[in-house]
């Protein structure tokens, strides 16, 4: 692990640390998660056949309404990319889409069409403690920073939060860590990374300012512009990071290590600053395009999560 020069002027002044969680804290199982998939939309196919007991469906109705939901989704965010939509209202977009508009017939319908709408998004849910893989560090790295006193909490995007979710945190040993007042989900607020202002509730509900807080994260838009947008301290662990090492070496001339001093040192004297861009991650853009414009620099880059514990003593 590297000895790093700048780690006092961050211990003094970061009080709290922020995480996101796919591809930061944890990956997907690809095995577990086709089977927990199917699992999943077997409850649909149930769910609609006992809603719709005269009609027939055929054996893939779930997993195309399932495709057709996660469209749904996305051209929802694309028309306001800063905002979370609710699941009920998108799978009877989706169920609309492909013809199975029958929830919207008779008296009472749209209170019974909410109801069971509902119903099929939560029974669309694959559960994160059966097809996810924390990081080797992961918890071991949350654990120390923990006990070195550093208030955590999670900003992340999700389709799916509540109960169900929470309760895969907790069976995942990350609630040892994080209270879940200081978890904030997409799903729950209604609001989506990047927009400053989901990071701005976790502040809030961390009992933080601006300056004594890092966001930790996978995505140089939705983590590092986003949380930049307050002025956070932002910490980039990138999927590709072997492609952006390659990238600072060639193009750059620096390792990442002497970026990592450069920036630190740049945030020791003149604090966090506000970024004045708002950013929109285009489609088959990659996070090193963004990144070689120069205009999203985090302040840190990482490999793993436990570096962090040799800036954050």
């Amino acid at each position: 692990m590297q000895e790093h020069s700048n780690n006092k002027a961050l211990s003094s002044t970061i009080h709290c640390l922020l995480f996101d969680l796919g591809q930061t804290l944890w990956e997907r199982d690809p095995g577990d998660m086709q089977q927990y998939t199917v699992m999943a939309d077997q409850r649909v196919v149930a769910i609609l056949k006992q809603t719709f007991p005269s009609e027939q469906f055929p054996d893939e109705v779930a997993a195309v309404l399932r495709t057709t939901l996660l469209e749904c989704f996305r051209a929802e965010i694309d028309k306001q990319p800063y905002l979370e939509p609710e699941g009920s209202p998108m799978i009877l977009k989706a169920l609309r889409a492909l013809g199975l508009d029958m929830l919207e017939e008779g008296e009472g319908h749209a209170e019974r069409a909410e109801h069971i709408g509902q119903a099929l998004f939560d029974a669309m849910q694959v559960g994160i403690a059966q097809t996810r893989m924390l990081f080797s560090d992961a918890l071991a790295t949350l654990q120390v920073i923990q006990q070195r006193s550093y208030q955590l909490g999670v900003v992340t995007n999700r389709y799916w939060g509540g109960p169900s979710f929470q309760k895969d945190l907790q069976t995942m040993g990350l609630l040892t860590y994080f209270d879940l007042a200081n978890v904030i989900t997409s799903a729950d607020s209604h609001l989506r990374k990047p927009n400053p202002a989901i990071f701005q509730m976790a502040l809030d509900a961390c009992h933080v300012d601006v300056a004594e807080t890092a966001m930790v994260g996978d995505s140089l838009i939705a983590d590092v512009a986003g949380s930049q947008q307050l002025g956070l301290f932002a910490i980039w662990k990138p999927k590709n990071y072997n492609e952006i090492e390659a990238y600072l070496e060639e193009k750059e001339n620096v390792s990442v290590a002497e970026y990592n001093r450069q920036q630190v040192a740049l945030y020791a004297e003149r604090g966090s600053e506000l970024s004045s861009m708002i950013y929109k991650r285009e489609d088959e853009v990659s996070d090193l395009v963004y990144f070689a414009t120069g205009k999203i620099r985090p302040q840190l880059i990482i490999r793993d999560l436990s570096e962090l514990l040799a800036w954050f003593a």
